[in-house]
């Protein structure tokens, strides 16, 4: 073989061996983001008769004298999960008095870091700094598992950071994790996140515009959906 095609060949082989590679890392980039974990996207919605026993298996985030009772079942992990959170703020700061949300943890398989970012939430929670970790942790999803969880702690505010390593290195299972795993098995909850607006359990997340009319279908007598 020349020396012309011997060139050629290895600059063939380079080129395949740059697009293989390119192809499967744009294939571990783009999966998570390119289609919802949450499978019953195509469902309409169901009515769940028993979701008011859900509300004591989760962290309540609000009011539990709100006339809209929002039940999220949902991943720290999930880019999903992150992106519906900003839809749940931004409608809570317009009814912060209507609207409360219970947290019901569901950590996927998929995802390394989901069970252990539960713990860390609920060991906030022991200080009463849930929701300031839950926001965290959502906010700033891509730098879980490489920043330490001694310093989400300490932005969350949380007073007892011993207290907290205590805790969170502890190797027990979670109640709470596996009340919500046992919850999403039973009511066929098959991905993150999952919506249930005063029983009624969504198909897929609304947009902001479409929570809003459920909550003011709600408040206004009507069903959410």
């Amino acid at each position: 073989m020349n020396k012309h095609w011997e060139t050629a060949l290895t600059v063939t082989l380079v080129a395949c061996a740059v697009i293989t590679t390119g192809m499967v890392i744009r294939r571990e980039l783009l999966t998570p983001d390119s289609a919802p974990a949450n499978t019953s996207a195509s469902e309409e919605p169901v009515f769940v008769d028993e979701w008011r026993s859900f509300l004591d298996k989760g962290e309540l985030l609000g009011s539990a004298r709100a006339p809209v009772q929002l039940i999220e079942f949902a991943d720290f992990e999930c880019p999903f999960c992150a992106r519906f959170t900003e839809t749940l703020q931004a409608v809570r700061q317009r009814y912060p008095d209507e609207v409360a949300v219970t947290f019901i943890h569901l950590p996927l398989e998929m995802h390394r870091f989901a069970e252990i970012s539960a713990r860390a939430a609920e060991c906030a929670d022991e200080q009463g700094r849930f929701e300031q970790m839950h926001d965290l942790l959502f906010k700033n999803q891509r730098t879980i598992g490489i920043k330490r969880w001694t310093e989400f702690a300490e932005e969350a505010a949380i007073a007892d950071i011993a207290a907290f390593e205590t805790c969170f290195e502890r190797t027990d299972p979670l109640p709470r994790v596996q009340a919500g795993k046992a919850l999403a098995e039973t009511f066929e909850v098959r991905g993150t996140p999952t919506l249930i607006i005063n029983g009624w359990k969504l198909g897929r997340p609304p947009s902001v515009e479409e929570l809003e009319r459920s909550v003011q279908a709600v408040l206004a007598g009507r069903p959410p959906v």
